[in-house]
């Protein structure tokens, strides 16, 4: 193999012949332009992932291929309302110095991957987005602008969908993607060469669903709209808020599990895992500092010893910018919470969805409002603990552990369930 000014040339052996007189073997040789064999590789993302407790997980900022979904960041989430995700990429050639590529133009694009849950029977739409880049701070309203942990020559804005950088000396560009910041909201990346017929799928990218788990009550003194208990078992003297904590831990590690089982892109974060009691605006705001999607507050009831029942609340529609969306959700976890319980005792009661003002779910405090509201929030009061029956069911009876891991697991269906309907 040997250099020359207009690239590399090969050596091929174009015909071999032995000779009949001496023989010697001619051959005849052809010098050739190989081939070029161009690369648009995914190299690195940017920032790197934390999970719930903040610690970086390993791995997080190398590209896997697809169907692989990369999970997106939400930084200030209340203040920017995007998504994004930085890439890092390297345009190569085999044979080919770093630089052979300098200076041409990579253009960005991007297609859907979300695909709608359907009714049975019925058939399966394309993929589309979901949400709106125009609710996005500005600065952040196109799918691509300038990144800015990597570098990246030449950035240009072609319009909403499209964007270009330039390849550098060293045969690299970058750029930042943005996403509306809907859970499982999901793109296909791709970057075109400057003199390719084609553009190159580089990496699937997708907002994760993020999730809030409120445990009522906790400590042992009241705090602002957050009393430190409530209700108390009939027999068991078992408090509400060792019942609520128990739930929430069950339920996270239900959540937890179709994580993984189902490779989603899921957060699960808690008000509280032990026993405090953080005043009811502070709840809220876990949802509202997170990105969250959903927030989901568990409860007990206690009444006068008899009563029974589920039921969920949501704030009222006076001043709930997104009541509809609230009822949608705490219909679901009721319905869920239910028919479990209705499964392990025939006196199961279903109370229904209803209004009611809790700081918890307070759109001021959630960070909702009538222009931004992407924060659901519902509070299920799983049944009364005060009625012998339901003290049995939960706390006493032989299978009462299977019992409430049966609610915790229904609540966790019906929360996934409300993240893939949700429009």
């Amino acid at each position: 193999m040997t250099g020359a000014d207009s690239g590399l040339l090969y050596r091929r052996i174009a015909d071999s012949v032995m000779s009949t007189t001496n023989n010697l073997v001619r051959r005849d040789v052809l010098l050739e332009t190989p081939d070029e064999v161009l690369h648009v590789e995914a190299i690195e993302l940017a920032p790197a992932i934390t999970d719930e407790d903040g610690d970086e997980v390993d791995g997080s900022t190398e590209p896997q291929a697809a169907p692989h979904k990369h999970p997106m960041v939400k930084i200030q989430p209340a203040t920017n309302r995007i998504a994004h995700r930085e890439l890092r990429i390297r345009v190569w050639s085999e044979g080919r110095p770093d630089g052979h590529h300098a200076g041409k133009t990579v253009t960005w694009s991007m297609a859907p991957l979300f695909v709608a849950p359907v009714e049975e029977g019925q058939q399966e739409g394309d993929p589309d987005f979901r949400g709106d880049w125009a609710r996005a701070a500005a600065g952040h309203r196109d799918r691509f602008e300038a990144p800015a942990d990597f570098t990246a020559e030449g950035f240009t804005r072609s319009s909403q969908q499209q964007a270009t950088t330039v390849v550098d000396d060293t045969g690299h560009t970058a750029i930042r993607i943005n996403l509306a910041p809907i859970a499982f909201n999901a793109a296909r990346i791709s970057a075109q060469l400057e003199g390719e017929d084609s553009a190159v799928e580089l990496i699937d990218l997708e907002v994760p669903g993020i999730i809030v788990i409120d445990p009522g009550h906790g400590g042992d003194r009241n705090e602002t709209s957050s009393t430190a208990n409530n209700a108390t078992s009939h027999t068991s003297r078992i408090l509400e808020k060792e019942l609520t904590l128990d739930f929430g831990l069950r339920t996270r590690t239900a959540l937890r599990t179709l994580r993984v089982d189902d490779n989603t892109n899921l957060r699960i974060h808690m008000t509280r895992d032990e026993d405090v009691n953080p005043p009811g605006a502070s709840r809220a705001h876990v949802g509202r500092d997170n990105g969250a999607d959903i927030l989901l507050s568990i409860h007990f009831n206690g009444f006068n010893g008899t009563a029974r029942g589920t039921e969920t609340l949501v704030r009222r529609s006076s001043d709930n910018v997104n009541h509809g969306e609230d009822v949608a959700l705490a219909e679901r976890v009721n319905e869920a919470v239910y028919q479990t319980v209705l499964a392990h005792d025939p006196g199961a009661l279903d109370r229904g969805v209803k209004d009611q003002q809790l700081a918890v779910l307070s759109d001021t405090s959630l960070g909702n409002s009538a222009n931004y509201h992407p924060l659901r929030a519902a509070l299920v009061e799983i049944e009364f603990i005060d009625n012998l029956a339901v003290d049995e069911l939960l706390n006493t009876r032989d299978n009462y552990e299977q019992v409430r891991q049966d609610i915790a697991d229904a609540i966790a269906d019906a929360l996934i369930e409300d993240l893939r309907r949700n429009p």
